[in-house]
């Protein structure tokens, strides 16, 4: 069994230790020594950084007991050497951190509104709590938040210990009920919280800084509730004051009216966007009749309108072409060179000509991705060349 020194002082960030076993796990470098100031991932926490014997630990895991160190390279010392461990300290205070803030996070919502909390989960950006469904609202967050808080401007101190005996941990009101009361690693916020825990914690509720709920949403049976806590908040807050800054001077407002501004901006957007739709719809209809008039010639009683545009998105060729099939006895042919190579066929519903057909053998000689159905079909090209050949292909198949 691995030694853990972090369940005694949090704050130790080197160690010696002897090595137990080391060996090669699926390509990677697997060490165990006799204690350990690593944590291994574990209870929700991600696991420490850092080194041993300056090579990079990679991963920590514990199986049976031990807690299996696996590094970036090999290390040289043998079975029973002694060497050397040094835990990254920004990445264990920040997990510190996020795990006592949850610590006060779960507390506030058991003394707010019993709700215990399911699951914790620390994520290298934001850590989350699972709480059964409760009828949750911005109100109630906010009361959450304030409680959470208050319990660290207090700075209340944080004690860290064992119960080795049921007797013990029965006085003991856990937040959580624990079946195995053999032993139990005990983390207590004065007066606030106690619950089993084996992770590291801070000294003192102060130096988790600030908790922040930043999210929640509803899954099945559960609430999940996101937060950050210390630097993360600090870094999160950071990022949102330098956008909403950002924001403020480019709409010429002040922060405290930028939602107001956007609220109306995006109204008139709406409404600048109905009136290009419905312009656009009487351009595509005066297309169409100029097409009628000046792009369409009559075969063997079918009217063939083909064109070729510069500059003609996909959507406005289909639209036009769907418009043109609508009447009677009608071959559409039309492409456009810009934005992007495309060629758009269509046909009447009393024209037999399959246009599903055409387009595939247009696709398959030219390498081009499209298709479409019997009445109606687009392909797109590589290129402008193969775009006026695959046009006159079309033009030769439909109206030759």
């Amino acid at each position: 069994m691995t030694e853990r020194l972090y369940y005694y002082n949090s704050y130790q960030t080197t160690f010696q230790a002897n090595v137990v076993d080391k060996y090669v796990d699926k390509g990677k470098y697997a060490l165990i020594l006799n204690q350990t100031c690593f944590y291994p991932t574990s209870g929700g926490q991600i696991c420490d950084k850092g080194s041993i014997e300056e090579v990079p630990v990679i991963d920590i895991e514990e199986v049976n007991g031990e807690v299996i160190h696996y590094l970036q390279d090999e290390v040289s010392a043998d079975i029973g050497d002694v060497v050397s461990g040094k835990i990254d300290w920004r990445t264990r205070f920040d997990h510190m951190q996020q795990h006592t803030g949850q610590h006060i996070l779960s507390g506030a919502l058991m003394k707010l509104y019993q709700e215990d909390t399911q699951s914790f989960h620390m994520g290298k950006d934001v850590c989350t709590i699972d709480i059964p469904a409760l009828d949750i609202e911005e109100q109630k967050i906010n009361m959450i938040e304030e409680m959470a808080n208050q319990i660290i401007y207090e700075d209340r101190p944080i004690y860290h210990y064992f119960l080795k005996n049921s007797t013990g941990l029965t006085e003991k009101k856990l937040r959580k009920k624990q079946e195995k009361l053999d032993q139990l690693r005990i983390v207590e916020i004065d007066q606030f919280d106690c619950s089993a825990c084996g992770g590291t914690h801070c000294q003192h509720t102060g130096e988790v800084g600030i908790i922040k709920i930043n999210g929640w949403e509803n899954r099945k049976d559960k609430i999940r509730i996101s937060f950050l806590c210390g630097y993360r908040a600090l870094a999160d807050y950071q990022k949102k004051h330098n956008i909403t800054s950002y924001l403020a001077n480019f709409f010429t407002t002040g922060v405290e009216q930028l939602t107001e501004k956007i609220i109306k901006l995006y109204q008139e957007q709406k409404e600048l966007s109905k009136l290009y739709k419905k312009m656009e719809r009487d351009v595509i209809k005066w297309e169409v009749e100029e097409l009628k008039r000046g792009y369409c010639c009559e075969q063997e009683g079918i009217f063939v309108v083909k064109k070729l545009f510069c500059e003609k998105d996909s959507s406005n060729l289909r639209q036009i072409a769907y418009l043109l099939s609508k009447e009677e006895k009608y071959v559409i042919i039309l492409g456009a060179e810009n934005p992007e190579p495309v060629l758009c066929l269509a046909r009447s519903a009393d024209v037999k000509h399959n246009i599903k057909e055409v387009i595939e053998q247009i696709r398959q000689q030219f390498k081009g991705k499209g298709g479409g159905t019997d009445c109606m079909a687009l392909v797109k090209l590589e290129s402008l060349k193969d775009l006026k050949s695959a046009f006159q292909m079309a033009v030769d198949y439909l109206a030759g």
